[in-house]
């Protein structure tokens, strides 16, 4: 028995590498690449293996997963790479299973007792693990149009069926599937390849899958209306589909949400009662498999026929078409058969069939290309890196290569094993091979030298189509004898010029070949040229190779008859060998041809320098031969075109810089590469410094305009994070990282943390969640750059720490009592809790959105601690509250710890990390004290807030990058995707905090969508909205009530919905004219209980909020005249005060001063207004509903009486609500002036300051003050983070007016009672005085609001909330990262949460419920316009941000972009970044939703190493030229081509230097300094000036003169020939001589004799002599004292010489010293004269 292992399936894949599984015994072990990945044991249990396969499944759109299916005779087992793995219920025996690009192609087995097999489908495709088994389609021409436009196409199951539009499904049982092949290089097409054995035809389909996504279901729609009367066509709803298990390879199995499609056939089979069934299954790991319909041929029963023929018709997923097809004879074997993919020469894909020992290639028409008898066949990657070609084995056992399959198979001689049987397998350009004994694997690539693979490549362009090939084919034979790979081109480019190779016999050209090779010689010269040139550009190919294709080309110019294209490739710097004709042809025997322009031959030196700019034309590229020559019959070759890549990139770049019209096209198409770093890198050292430094000097001129890949490219991660929508900073910082690699940078790398910070580190971590509270980075910045100045924050951390215990000074006897209610102890800790307990409140302020999530934890929430350290005490004494007064205090402190999670990272928080926060229920049967009860409850309490705080955090979709959405869509957040389940499990509870807290929580995540589910949610808490019969739900607390009352406003927020309204005005009709007496209901102990009182002021609010700033204007309102229905609502008796007047009354005061207050209402009939409420609700749904309108009338309807008697029966808080109602009516008239808040005090209360010894009684000063606070509130609800200096003035200014009231002494009745008014106005005064600098930690409020927060008897739990909620407001997210909105939405929001009368108790809910005070959450934007590095996110420091004439530092107030068009940012160590958002609109909406501006670090931006390395190139290239002057005579071909190659690029950067693309510009100092332009410029003019100097010289010699006047004449011998090659390469790349036609040309007009020729050229190489010695002296000419010294020094040396005027002041400017230098540039002078004049005035200026 053989042990071995046996390989049973391989999978070479691009992605991942070559997936190999072997089985051993019953167990299958997979590796990839040789390393092991897993193994699966089958045991005795499972059943028998019938197939191993890898195949591919899409888990994403577009991209498959490699996976191993494993088939037994009833179940298939996938196993994805991943470690996911299904099991799938097999409906079928298989007979045979193929792989798909995606999925699987499997045959259904066919037996002989067969009733129903020619009707059933024989063929089905299995496109995901979740999805059921589809029958094919067998389709035909017009229907492959439809498939390949993905367009609807239903199955018939016989063609007597089909109705028009469907095709017939495959269902031919003598068909049988042999092989499956597809394009390893990409593309859709994929063939099956079957067998018919009843006709003896091997039939070839091309596959067409219908695209369908990534795991998902089957069709579940009807496919046509018309079936719908077929039972089989219902579908099964989502719902009801049963959920599958996913096993994965760790011990936890997870669980997809995704439920698995029944599709049609499971619906069918479902109704049959017995049979095929289709049940869920459980294996022994719990793994779930799919429900199948069985497709068994057996006799009885009938019902899987019954199935398929009641379907009748269901959409295709695959279909099939017939490409090809070949009889095969009795004799012929035909199982063995196969086929294949591979890639001709020009890229096509080549179909492949072997059977009966032939192979037989086609192409894409399915016509047949060659034939050719084989053993086996295989696609292998041996002469192109992505593409296939035909490995054989022949007849003998030997190897052979079918190039492209295109080609006559060529033998591999190599040393490979002999008497191979077959191919087992394929890796790349690795290859299993059977032989008789064992199996090797051996590696028949082909070794190709680019130079030689570019040679090759580039004569596709000038070949026939069916000449190249062979070409190709006499190449590989030559490459497959190279033993060196140097080799390679030498013998290239012999066998072009001989035709043949002496050593290799199949390396032999036909005919045909060389034939197109001699009549296109001079197209054969220009591919090489662009060639050459190419590589020229290279920095790893050596100039031997240039040396030997120069040769070559000399050779080849002269053997065709192309002499002024040889004059032009020694005029390029080739040199021949040491004879002309060194390859042995004899020059007697030379052919010639047509003699073509020399011009044609692309010189990139000559085309950068001979045309003017305007004149300019882009550099040929190896596409335009057909234009040039003629060429119509070629056709590139795959990936020819890449090999003159560099040469086209550069010459595109050159040519943008030249001809300076568009900046953002000199670096588009090196962009547009895949890999534009590998590019530059591949670049010589000199090229590479001049494409960094068009880099680094396009960095400071680009804009937000150009594309994307080109900001990348440069650099300016700024920029795209500045306009781009889906930006993402850390790709953009691997993106720069790879950029400095690839340059040469210096990369940065995180130190390692030492054993000191580990240990730190630990340490923190270690402490509990309760005693800190961990700032996030981001709000930490915002912090330490805000107020790192002073001590503020910390200050204000102090004052609203809810656990830390407060020193006082009080002394306590050992004779006290501690708990004597009167003693001092228990009273101060009462007043200590009236504080702490609404601390809560201002820490969801002060920590909003600061606090990192941790998803895999619970919030941590921390409860307030009331406790305090007596004088004389070393231990904290603590305070023990009530049941019932904790409740909401531990809500707040919930509320607190949801807000204070960072609502960016709440977005993408799945609704079951609730549930993970859920309280643990006590267990009852050990809690004999009930403390575990108790702490449930609180934590029960603390939930209920944290609820609240969800909803408040979630991201409306409306405001957040993705876009608008629809208005049933949700935003983002836990409680915008919460299940039904999960929110009738809280509700079912029947807490009333947790009802509270997720009513309002949903409305506020939903708020302004109109969401169904939560509306309707909603309505089952409202009693006048249920059906009757519906009396249980009227025991819900009043206060449940009215917040799913006020949900429904901020659900139907701002929609003007009608029934809402309705709705809203009837509840406010009932609360107003039936009497409701709650006494009954108020002694329930329900925190949530309130009053009706608070019912009817939420259904104010929530008419106002769905009919927010209306008006009159909406036409759906109209006919309702909300105006006059509210009008009628509000009590015009001025004889009558609110019942809320007496309840606060009888709170704050003692039974005695009760009976005196209500004496004075005596005349009133008390037992009446006991049942009534007070006309708060109306007044709020007109103020709201005409906010910002300034309607006159509706503001009217709100107007306080003038007489004095009516005003002094109103209540005050009556006059403080309508008056700022009225004043948000009349928004646009309010002005931050203290006069225009004295005008809107009535007329009865203001105060005449000529009047000095009049004062206002008592009741209208309380009256005016409340008028005060209501004027100031809103002005800071208008002005709302605005930090308007003016109106924050003015508010102060009554908040100390106010302050010294409330700090009087009450000496009296009227005293107590104003002091209790003055106390209560402050409140709201707090409030207003930190509405308008929210966010700034402003610290003259402070310091005002600081000297509030004593624990004194006077200030009650509602004093403190107000004056700490401001105290957060001022530093709300820690400070300088957020503020308030002050839109009319936001100004409607703010007004109920900060409802100017606070509670006095910790329970008290009469008229506001303390859950509403949390509505500011909903009003937060991000305050600043914050500047942050693009690379590491962290915030600039010192950047200054220019917005038109303003300046100011980061982080600063967001400004309002309509009177903004751009803006300028510096900072320090960064690009300058100028943003133009006037014609940007996309820019600034973007900017408006972030507020944050990205700046380009500078140090990415420089690299000095690049240019101290071109600068030694300049130094070997003057060296070079230097050496080869002096052994001209006997220089090295190789050496020679290097030197003349450096001069003519030395000339190119010389030009292009000089171009305004690359020179600062005058106005930017910061330019020069950061791309060194000037710097590289200088020493390039100098280098070049050096160059030329030495070269002039070595013309000067009268044997230099004598050889060139010989080589225009055409008299060079051929002793003397490779040395005047040399010279007159060096002299023509030097210096500007003419041709030598142009010469002849110039001789036949002016000189007749040679002597005279040679004194008329003399002149020609001496001329400029002159002036390149005065430019070098001017180049190293500085100023070293006056500018008037310096300017009459320059002016003597250079005297009368004619200078270009450019050049001139080039080097003036460059010798003037910094100071007038940047004096010069900034004044833009034009011409040398004015450039001196500027300078001399600078130095009369200095002088003065």
């Amino acid at each position: 028995m053989d042990r071995r292992p046996r390989l049973v399936a391989v999978l070479d894949d691009t992605a991942t590498g070559c997936h190999r599984a072997q089985l051993h015994n019953t167990t299958i072990s997979w590796s990839v690449n040789g390393r092991f990945v897993r193994s699966f044991r089958m045991s005795e249990t499972k059943p028998t293996i019938e197939h191993v396969l890898f195949a591919r499944f899409a888990t994403e759109p577009n991209v498959p997963v490699v996976s191993l299916c494993i088939f037994g005779i009833d179940t298939l087992n996938i196993y994805y790479y991943s470690g996911e793995s299904f099991l799938v219920a097999l409906p079928f025996a298989v007979a045979r299973v193929c792989s798909l690009q995606q999925g699987l192609l499997v045959q259904r087995q066919a037996t002989e007792s067969l009733v129903f097999g020619s009707s059933l489908p024989s063929l089905f495709s299995l496109q995901s693990p979740r999805s059921e088994f589809t029958m094919l389609g067998l389709g035909h021409l017009p229907d492959m149009d439809r498939v390949t436009r993905n367009q609807h196409v239903m199955l018939s199951p016989t063609p007597s069926r089909a109705t028009s539009g469907a095709i017939p499904v495959f269902n031919d049982p003598n068909i049988e599937l042999l092989d499956t092949a597809s394009s390893r290089s990409g593309g859709s097409a994929q063939y099956v390849l079957c067998w018919d054995s009843s006709a003896r035809r091997h039939l070839v389909y091309q596959c067409i899958v219908i695209d369908q996504p990534a795991d998902s279901a089957d069709y579940t729609g009807d496919p046509d209306p018309s079936l719908s009367q077929f039972s089989g066509i219902s579908q099964l709803s989502s719902a009801s589909r049963p959920r599958m298990a996913r096993q994965t390879s760790l011990s936890v199995q997870r669980r997809t949400s995704a439920a698995p499609p029944i599709g049609p056939l499971a619906a069918a089979a479902s109704r049959r009662k017995s049979g095929f069934t289709s049940a869920v299954k459980n294996d022994r790991r719990s793994s779930i498999m799919f429900g199948r319909v069985s497709f068994n041929d057996s006799p009885a029963p009938s019902y899987a026929a019954d199935i398929f023929y009641e379907q009748r018709q269901m959409r295709a997923q695959v279909v099939l078409q017939l490409c090809w097809t070949e009889r095969r004879q009795r004799d012929e074997p035909c199982a063995d058969a196969r086929i294949c993919v591979v890639q001709s020469v020009v890229g096509s894909n080549v179909l492949c069939l072997m059977a009966g020992g032939t192979v037989v290639t086609l192409d894409a028409a399915f016509e047949e290309i060659m034939r050719c008898p084989a053993a086996s066949m295989a696609p292998v990657r041996a002469t192109r890196p992505d593409m296939d070609d035909l490995l054989l084995v022949s007849s003998a056992g030997n190897l052979q290569l079918a190039p492209g399959g295109t080609i006559k198979p060529l033998p591999l001689q190599r040393n490979y094993p002999p008497n191979i049987l077959r191919v087992v397998y394929t890796q790349s350009s690795k290859v299993a091979l059977e032989t008789s004994g064992h199996t090797a694997e051996v590696s028949v690539q082909v070794p190709i030298l680019p130079l030689a693979r570019s040679l090759v490549a580039s004569l596709s362009f000038v070949l026939s189509q069916t000449a190249y090939p062979l070409l190709w084919r006499a190449a590989i034979a030559l490459f497959m004898y190279c033993k060196a790979q140097d080799d390679q081109v030498g013998r290239l480019l012999s066998l072009l010029l001989h035709g043949s190779d002496k050593r290799v016999a199949s390396a032999a050209l036909p005919a045909r070949v060389k034939a197109e090779l001699r009549d296109r010689a001079s197209a054969v010269l220009f591919a090489f040229r662009m060639v050459y040139e190419d590589t020229a550009l290279q920095k790893s190919e050596t100039f031997e190779h240039l040396s030997a294709l120069g040769q070559f080309m000399l050779q080849f110019s002269l053997h065709t008859g192309q002499t002024r294209v040889h004059q032009a490739l020694v005029r390029a710097g080739m040199v021949p060998a040491a004879t002309v004709d060194a390859v042995g042809i004899s020059v007697k025997t030379r052919q010639r041809s047509a003699d073509s322009d020399a011009a044609v031959v692309p010189s990139l030196t000559k085309w950068a320098l001979s045309a003017a700019d305007s004149q300019m034309q882009s550099f040929p590229t190896l596409d335009h031969i057909g234009n040039l020559f003629g060429i119509t019959d070629a056709e590139p070759a795959a990936g020819a075109r890449d090999s003159t890549k560099l040469l086209n990139i550069t010459s595109n770049m050159l040519y943008q810089l030249m001809i300076e019209r568009d900046t953002a096209l000199v670096l588009r198409q090196l962009a547009n590469d895949k890999d534009p770093m590998r590019l530059i890198c591949q670049l010589s050292t000199d090229m590479q410094w001049l494409v960094h430094s068009v880099i680094e000097t396009m960095k400071l001129r680009c804009i937000s305009s150009w594309p994307l890949s080109v900001l990348a490219l440069i650099g300016r991660h700024d920029m795209i994070a500045n306009t781009n929508e889906n930006f993402d900073g850390n790709d953009l910082a691997t993106s720069g990282q790879a950029y400095e690699s690839a340059l040469g940078g210096v990369s940065t790398s995180t130190e390692p943390k030492s054993i000191t910070e580990l240990c730190e580190q630990v340490l923190e971590s270690s402490r509990t969640e309760t005693e800190t509270w961990e700032q996030s980075s981001k709000a930490q910045e915002f912090s330490t750059v805000a107020f790192s100045r002073d001590l503020r924050l910390e200050e204000v951390e102090r004052l609203l720490n809810m656990r830390a215990p407060t020193f006082t000074a009080i002394s306590l006897g050992e004779s006290s009592d501690p708990d004597d209610p009167n003693g001092p102890r228990l009273q101060f800790l009462t007043h200590l809790a009236q504080r702490v307990l609404a601390l809560p409140l201002s820490q969801a302020l002060l920590r909003y959105s600061s606090q990192q999530l941790k998803p895999q934890s619970s919030l941590p929430i921390i409860y307030p601690k009331v406790a305090a350290r007596f004088r004389g005490h070393k231990t904290d004494i603590t305070w023990t509250p009530g049941e019932a007064e904790m409740n909401w205090p531990l809500f707040h402190s919930g509320v607190a710890a949801a807000l204070s999670v960072e609502r960016d990272q709440l977005c993408s928080v799945h609704s079951s990390w609730v549930l993970l926060n859920w309280p643990s229920e006590p267990d009852d049967s050990n809690d004999s004290t009930g403390s575990a009860a108790r702490e449930f409850d609180a934590a029960m309490a603390s939930h209920a807030g944290f609820l609240l705080g969800m909803g408040l955090l979630s991201v409306d979709k409306s405001e957040s990058s993705e876009g608008s959405a629809s208005k049933q869509d949700a935003g983002r957040g836990p409680l915008c995707n919460m299940p039904p389940w999960q929110a009738f499990k809280y509700l079912s509870k029947r807490h009333g905090l947790t009802s509270i807290a997720l009513l309002l929580g949903c409305a506020c995540a939903h708020r302004g969508t109109m969401n169904s589910s939560v509306s309707k949610i909603l309505s089952l808490h409202i009693p006048n909205l249920l059906p009757p019969g519906s009396s249980e739900l009227m025991l819900l607390s009043y206060g449940t009530q009215a917040s799913a009352l006020l949900g429904l406003g901020l659900l139907y927020m701002q929609s003007q919905n009608r029934r809402m309204v309705e709705v809203m005005l009837h509840e406010l009709e009932i609360t107003q004219g039936e009497a409701r007496d709650s006494s009954n209901r108020l002694e329930n102990s329900d925190p949530a209980e309130s009053t009706a009182e608070c019912y009817s002021l939420s259904a104010g609010f929530a008419l106002g909020l769905v009919a927010i700033g209306c008006g009159q204007s909406t036409q759906s309102l109209a006919d309702l005249k909300l105006l006059d229905a509210l009008s009628a609502l509000v009590s015009e008796s001025y004889g009558t005060a609110s019942i809320s007047m007496r309840t606060r009354v009888s709170t704050n005061r003692d039974s005695s001063q009760q009976e005196t207050v209500l004496n004075d209402f005596a005349d009133m009939d008390i037992s009446a207004e006991r049942e009534m409420v007070s006309d708060l609700g109306p007044i709020a749904a007109i103020g709201l509903v005409f906010l910002g309108t300034n309607y006159n009338l509706a503001a009217q309807r709100l107007s306080l009486p003038r007489s004095i008697p009516h005003l002094r029966v109103l209540d005050p808080f009556v006059v403080m609500w309508k008056l700022l109602m009225q004043s948000l009516i009349m928004l646009e008239d309010i002005q931050p002036t203290l006069e225009w808040i004295e005008s809107k005090i009535p007329a009865a209360c203001t105060q005449d300051p000529a009047a000095d010894n009049e004062e206002l009684t008592s009741d209208l000063f309380r009256i005016r003050l409340h008028a005060v606070a209501a004027v100031c509130f809103a002005m800071a609800l208008k002005y709302a983070g605005s930090e308007n200096a003016a109106a924050h003035a003015a508010i102060l200014h009554h908040f100390d007016a106010l302050a010294t009231v409330a700090a009087k002494p009450s000496l009296s009745y009227e005293s107590s009672l104003t002091k209790a008014a003055a106390q209560s106005c402050l409140d709201i005064m707090c409030i207003s005085a930190s509405l308008v600098v929210a966010g700034s930690g402003d610290i003259s409020t402070m310091k005002r609001l600081r000297s509030l927060h004593s624990a004194t008897g006077s200030r009650l739990y509602g004093n403190h909330m107000a004056s700490h909620m401001a105290l957060g407001l001022l530093f709300i997210g820690g400070g300088a990262q957020f503020t308030i909105s002050n839109s009319t939405a936001s100004i409607a929001l703010l007004t109920i949460a900060f409802f100017p009368r606070f509670p006095q108790h910790y329970t008290d809910n009469n008229e506001h419920l303390q859950a509403w005070r949390h509505l500011w959450a909903l009003c937060v934007v991000p305050r600043c316009l914050v500047v942050r590095d693009v690379s590491t996110g962290k915030m600039c420091k010192d950047a200054v941000v220019v917005l038109g004439n303003k300046r100011a530092v980061s982080p600063l107030l967001f400004p309002l972009l309509e009177d903004t068009s751009a803006i300028q940012v510096d900072a320090p160590g960064y690009i300058p970044l100028k943003l133009d958002i006037a014609t940007n609109s996309h820019a600034r909406e973007l900017l408006s939703r972030r507020r944050v501006l990205y700046l380009q670090p500078m140090q990415n931006a420089q690299d000095l190493a690049d240019l101290s390395q071109y600068k030694e190139w300049l130094a070997a290239t003057l060296h070079s030229v230097e050496q080869l002057i002096q052994t001209w005579h006997s220089a090295d071909p190789a050496r020679t081509i290097s030197t003349i190659q450096s001069v003519q690029r030395l000339r190119i950067y010389v030009r292009v230097s000089r171009s305004s693309s690359l020179l600062p510009n005058a106005h930017d100092s910061s330019a020069l300094a950061l791309t060194n332009n000037g710097n590289w410029a200088e020493s390039t003019f100098l280098t070049w000036l050096a160059v030329r100097k030495h070269v002039l010289g070595l013309g000067q010699l009268d044997q230099c003169r004598r050889l060139l006047t010989r080589y225009w004449t055409g008299s060079v011998s051929e002793a003397d020939e490779p040395q005047s090659y040399t010279l007159i390469a060096l002299l023509y790349a030097t210096l500007d001589l003419p041709s030598p036609a142009d010469a002849m040309a110039i001789a036949k007009q002016e000189i007749k004799t040679v002597k005279e020729f040679k004194e008329y050229f003399e002149p020609k190489l001496t001329v400029q002599h002159t002036k390149d010695e005065v430019l070098e002296r001017l180049c190293h000419l500085t100023q070293t004292g006056s500018v008037s010294e310096y300017v009459i020094k320059e002016a003597h040396i250079a005297g009368k010489c004619e200078m270009d005027d450019d050049e001139r002041c080039y080097s003036f400017i460059q010798g003037l010293q910094q100071e007038p230098r940047e004096y010069v540039r900034k004044r833009e002078a034009n011409g040398f004269i004015d450039v001196a004049a500027t300078a001399l005035r600078y130095e009369r200026l200095s002088d003065n």
